[in-house]
């Protein structure tokens, strides 16, 4: 037993002695290696060789970020470089304790009762079975540990395994801290010395580039960065501006940019920025957009931000960047370069205060120098040339410009223009919104950068440089200031480059400006003293020359004597080359040069298109002068003639206006071919006065011509009314359309004495073109083509030809039909608003045979012959609807006896009621084309008792008689069917309806007059007569239709629009035509892009009848009650306006027919009852209340749905729906 103590003594001392050699040796080698990869590779191949570990691991951990770093690891004998992780809760445990961790068995269970989480191993490893945790500990702080691991088996370490691992940690982590404190010394003499070699350099640098280029150079030797940038800011423009950028050794020169939020966040906090790991998420967080790099360079993995403090101003910034790595910059970098930062900060402050110190006494020399000039200089070009030249020598701009402003015309002129070595001249050019920019702010506009995009944002479109120029990059404009009012501007432009102008260049520009505005208003006071004394004197030289025009125009009434007189006269006194007066046809828009003179010559022209300047005229009512530049001047106004229409161009030139109230009829203008500046404005004021004495006396003699002309038109119109009542006598006596046309053919012969006279009908339904009527040729049935007949009636415009008829067809593009002829005249026969033929008188020998006194006589017969015919027409149609009528009463008879009338009624319906409806709403219109024909003839006589002498009485009777407003049934005041107010009923008598236009006892009537009157009642009383029977053979079709209770059953493809538009308007014409008329405003809002849906037309037009028949009478009884009875809130009737909207619309597969009206509406007690049979709100025997019931059955029977939309007071809407 002892012998065995004594053998296990031996064991350990042997053990012991072992433990203490590797320890020993481990300690030399680590008193020997002060790098810290160094110490760590050492102990973990040591440690790897001693223990029976498949796992070695050697770990530091970083307390700022949470993160171990695996700074040794071997398994299975590989050497692994896992990345860093956060720390688990193992090496919590370990940093929290402080002590050992030595797991022999169950290693699963019992790091999970340590930390409370599954063992999860390091990627790339295996889980261990038995685990050894050794910190290494320096001061109180874990600064990482040492871990062995058996992955085979537990029980692996044993005691003295332990120990000896626990003293070489132990001298692991005071090898560790030594060679740590030995990198901070060495890192900090070498800050050392790069601050003083830096700080060396900056203070013999007073060159701010130089100040960047030197530190940017030193920090990129310095630190381990792909990227080193030094950035300033330039808080108006909101842009950081690179000067100096370096990324993978190259040089890069990018262009200003907007500073994002990483640069906003160093101006608000004036603090460092430093990521080191996942920047792009970092950036994210802080600036909540996406990263963008600077423009060819990449995106880094580490990035250090060093603001420039200068005072309470971040100036700019310095940074570093790695592209490659994350955890690129340690502690010591970044305290380097924020004192690196800290140095170049004042060093460049230095530097600007030099600058600037030196650029204001250079300032204060030039300023001086330039005002010592001005003060010598009387002439205002002279002043502008002076300051131009000097400041062209002053500045870096290749463009110098020195610009005034003309406030009236809002023009700009170039007074002084440099660019690239070349003295320019423009011309004058109106002012663009830039311009009206610095007028308008009266401060220096100064732009650095993005010119065309700035100058295009400003005035709202691209941007065009002056005429002969190229775009700047920089521009500079500062004002020229006299009182409150800008009178120019001086500019700076340099084209190679931005921000070309410092403030300095800005302050020194405004000085000279300033200056130079005080000379230019001492020059201009001077001028203009000298200007007043000489326009006295023009002055007095052109009233002598204005009153002996005046006195010539006094004695003048012939027009052509006018012009003569004063373009002699002015000829005389200007000394011109050139001469023109010209007046205007503005409806033609032609010019006529009434008097032109050039070089002593008299010029005789056609009248021709408007002149550009012309226009300019009519458009302004402004005289223009012109006194260079002629022809482009003429160009940028518009003109295509080289600036000349007739003879040579002209060098100089005035155009004035001659206006007479407030248009302009005419113009003078003086021309002069061979100089420029020929005219002064004193010539323009001249001009000017002579041509408004001139408008005067042309006006006087126009008005003298036109009361001549008056006089004899007058004779003429009584001869023309003279025929038209014996046309009209003659025609009022015949009803049958084959002798009217026949009366009119001959009428119309004996009246124009023609070779040729024929009457064309256009028959619509088959498309033909008739000739009832033809004297003097030969002319049969043809289909509606393309000849001259078929345009009139196209156009509806009279036609009148005499001379060159084959011109005329080639110009109309019409075909040749029938004998050619030398005059012609063709007028269209007028219906209510459709052309229904022609009238046409011709001579087969002599030309300009017809005149237009023919051409508004023929119009006039025609007009009276569509009114005939459509009597005629109306009264054949009537006769034929009575006999069918009658026809039918006997079937009804013969049926009488049969359960239904339903089929009869129907068949009945369709063949009576479209002639019927004809007839009856013919004959309406056929009174109202009456009445305004009695119209027509009342004011035609108003006329011709109006042009008699004073003493006659006619000037007053004209003027009592001429207020056509007065006349009841004048067009002007009769009321349509959209009106708001009733008009009379076509059955009431001019008498009933307060009308009686003309009383046949009136005073100053002639027999003429009277005949007509006789003759327009015969037909009223015809037409009344037509209009009753037509209505009462309605009535006795409605109360047949009523009874009727079916269609034909068949669905058919129907135009629903059309259907709608058709029954809508039968409707209201029925209404019209029936006891108590409304007036209604009809709205159709059709989609026009439904097609023929399946529908039994005939059940679904009685639809579309009952509903808008029932709308008219519940808008009837709103427009007659003042308080019905059951409806509420109706007030305002006096404003009340009847209207029925008809809309309908596609969606999908289902269409949609909406009639609504504005009247008394439903009450909410009545919707529910109004679709039951027999309901009705009509009083006595005025509805059966089967309407909407039977309606309402019609759109089920389709497959449909009929909704009720009311509000009482308000409105009614019907919506029916459809399925397609």
């Amino acid at each position: 037993m002892k012998i065995k103590s004594e053998s296990d003594m031996l064991a350990r001392l042997e053990q012991r002695e072992a433990e203490l050699e590797v320890i020993n040796s481990v300690q030399e080698a680590l008193a020997s290696n002060i790098n810290l990869e160094g110490i760590y590779d050492l102990v973990g191949e040591r440690l790897r060789n001693l223990f029976d570990a498949q796992v070695t691991g050697i770990y530091s951990f970083d307390h700022e970020t949470g993160l171990e770093h695996f700074q040794y690891l071997f398994e299975d004998g590989e050497r692994l470089y896992p990345e860093s992780r956060p720390l688990n809760n193992i090496r919590k445990w370990i940093i929290d304790n402080k002590s050992i961790l030595h797991i022999m068995e169950d290693a699963d269970d019992a790091i999970f009762e340590i930390t409370g989480e599954k063992h999860v191993a390091v990627p790339g490893t295996r889980l261990p079975k038995t685990l050894l945790f050794v910190p290494l500990i320096v001061g109180d702080t874990v600064m990482g540990c040492v871990s062995l691991q058996n992955l085979d088996r537990d029980h692996a370490f044993s005691e003295s395994d332990v120990q000896l691992l626990s003293t070489l940690s132990n001298s692991m982590s005071v090898a560790l801290e030594n060679a740590r404190l030995f990198d901070e010394t060495e890192q900090r003499n070498a800050e050392l010395a790069v601050i003083n070699s830096v700080q060396q350099g900056l203070v013999a640098e007073m060159d701010m580039q130089g100040i960047y280029d030197l530190v940017g150079e030193k920090v990129r030797v310095l630190f381990d960065a792909q990227v080193v940038i030094i950035a300033t800011f330039n808080y108006e423009s909101k842009q950081e501006h690179f000067q100096y950028l370096f990324e993978n050794g190259e040089r890069v020169q990018p262009d200003p940019r907007p500073y994002d939020k990483i640069r906003q966040r160093l101006i608000n906090t004036q603090k460092l920025i430093s990521i080191e790991e996942n920047a792009k998420e970092a950036f994210t967080t802080i600036t909540g957009e996406a990263p963008t790099a600077v423009p060819g360079t990449q995106f880094p993995q580490s990035m250090v931000f060093v603001p420039l403090v200068v005072g309470d101003t971040v100036r700019g910034y310095v940074s570093l960047q790695n592209l490659d790595r994350e955890h690129a910059f340690s502690e010591s970098d970044i305290r380097l370069l924020s004192t690196l930062a800290n140095s170049m900060s004042v060093a460049l402050e230095n530097a600007r205060l030099f600058n600037e110190t030196e650029q204001r006494n250079a300032e204060l020399a030039v300023i001086n120098s330039v005002q010592q000039g001005l003060v010598a200089e009387m002439d205002m070009q002279g002043i502008y040339d002076l300051v131009g030249d000097r400041i062209r020598d002053l500045f870096d701009a290749q463009v110098t410009g020195v610009v005034t402003f003309n406030h009236d015309d809002k023009t700009e002129d170039w007074k002084y223009l440099f660019e690239d070595g070349a003295r320019m001249y423009p011309n004058i050019r109106p002012y663009d919104k830039i311009r009206e920019k610095i007028i308008n702010e009266k401060s220096t506009l100064n732009i650095a950068e993005n010119v065309a995009q700035i100058l295009s944002e400003i005035k709202g479109e691209k941007i065009k440089p002056v005429p002969g120029t190229r775009l700047a990059k920089s521009l500079l404009y500062v004002p020229m200031i006299v009182g409150d009012e800008v009178r120019g501007y001086l500019t700076l432009q340099n084209n190679d480059r931005e921000h070309a102008f410092n403030e300095s260049d800005v302050r020194l520009l405004s000085t000279l400006t300033n200056s130079m505005s005080v000379a230019l208003e001492n020059a201009r006071l001077f001028s203009e003293t000298n200007r007043l004394l000489a326009e006295t004197e023009q002055r007095n030289a052109e009233l002598a020359v204005i009153n002996s025009v005046q006195e010539g125009l006094v004695r003048e009434m012939d027009m052509h004597a006018i012009y003569k007189l004063v373009g002699n006269r002015i000829c005389e006194v200007l000394n011109t080359q050139t001469m023109l007066i010209r007046t205007f046809d503005h409806d033609k828009e032609l010019e006529t040069w009434e008097y032109a003179i050039e070089n002593g010559e008299q010029l005789q022209i056609e009248p021709r298109p408007f002149i550009w300047a012309n226009k300019h005229l009519i458009k302004t009512k402004e005289a223009l002068l012109i006194n260079e530049d002629y022809i482009e001047t003429a160009k940028n106004y518009g003109d295509t003639e080289k600036g000349v229409s007739k003879g040579l161009p002209p060098k100089s030139a005035i155009f004035v206006p001659m206006i007479v109230g407030d248009k302009v009829v005419g113009s003078i203008s003086l021309q002069n071919v061979e100089k420029e500046h020929a005219f002064t404005e004193s010539d323009v004021r001249l001009l000017t006065t002579l041509t408004n004495s001139m408008s005067v006396a042309l006006e006087n003699a126009r008005l003298f011509n036109e009361t001549t002309r008056l006089l004899n038109e007058t004779e003429q119109r009584a001869a023309e009314l003279q025929t038209v009542n014996n046309i009209s006598k003659a025609m009022v006596s015949q009803l049958e359309f084959d002798a009217l046309i026949k009366l009119v053919g001959e009428q119309m012969r004996e009246t124009f004495k023609a070779d040729i006279v024929y009457l064309a009908i256009h028959d619509l339904k088959t498309d033909m073109l008739h000739f009832p009527y033809y004297y003097g040729d030969v002319a049969e049935s043809r289909p509606f083509g393309n000849g001259i007949t078929e345009k009139i009636i196209l156009k509806k415009e009279p036609l009148l030809v005499n001379h060159d008829l084959e011109e005329a067809y080639e110009k109309i593009e019409a075909e040749k039909k029938g004998e050619m002829v030398e005059s012609y005249l063709g007028v269209p026969i007028i219906a209510g608003k459709k052309s229904i033929g022609v009238i046409s008188v011709q001579s087969k020998e002599q030309e300009n045979r017809f005149t237009e006194s023919d051409q508004r006589l023929l119009t006039t017969i025609a007009a009276n012959v569509g009114i005939a015919m459509q009597n005629a027409e109306a009264y054949q149609k009537l006769q034929a609807a009575l006999t069918d009528l009658r026809s039918a009463q006997e079937q009804l008879v013969q049926q009488e006896k049969l359960a239904s009338l339903g089929q009869l009624t129907a068949g009945i319906a369709h063949e009576i009621k479209n002639p019927l409806n004809f007839v009856n709403n013919f004959s309406e219109l056929s009174l109202e084309l009456v009445e305004e024909m009695e119209h027509e003839i009342r004011e035609m006589r108003r006329e011709m008792e109006g042009k008699k002498s004073p003493l006659e009485g006619g000037s007053e009777r004209s003027e009592q008689g001429d207020d056509r407003t007065k006349i009841p049934n004048h067009p002007q005041n009769i009321v349509t069917d959209s009106d708001s107010s009733n008009t009379p009923l076509p059955s009431e008598s001019p008498e009933q309806a307060g009308l009686n236009p003309l009383s046949r006892g009136e005073a100053g009537s002639s027999p003429q007059m009277d005949l007509i009157l006789e003759i327009l009642d015969d037909i009223e009383m015809n037409l009344k007569k037509i209009h009753e029977h037509g209505t009462r053979a309605d009535g006795i079709v409605k109360s047949m239709l009523q009874h009727s209770r079916g269609g034909s059953g068949k669905m058919e493809p129907t135009d629903i629009n059309d259907l709608i538009k058709e029954f809508v308007n039968l409707s209201f014409h029925g209404m019209r035509a029936s006891k108590n008329p409304i007036n209604v405003d009809l709205v159709f809002e059709l989609d026009e892009s439904i097609g023929k849906v399946p529908l039994i037309a005939e059940d679904f037009s009685r639809v579309i009848i009952n509903l808008s028949n029932n709308a008219f009478d519940a808008m009837r009884e709103k427009v007659t009650s003042k308080d019905p009875q059951g409806f509420e809130n109706l007030g305002g009737l006096d404003d009340y306006l009847p209207k029925l909207t008809l809309q309908t619309h596609q969606k999908d597969s289902t269409i949609t027919i909406e009639i609504k009206d504005n009247g008394p509406g439903i009450p909410e007690e009545m919707k529910d009852k109004i679709l039951q049979p027999f309901f009705t709100t009509k009083k006595g025997t005025l509805g059966t209340g089967l309407g909407l019931s039977i309606t309402n059955d019609i759109v089920k029977a389709h497959g449909g749905s009929l909704d009720i939309h009311s509000k009482s007071g308000e409105f009614t809407q019907f919506r029916i729906m459809i399925p397609v």
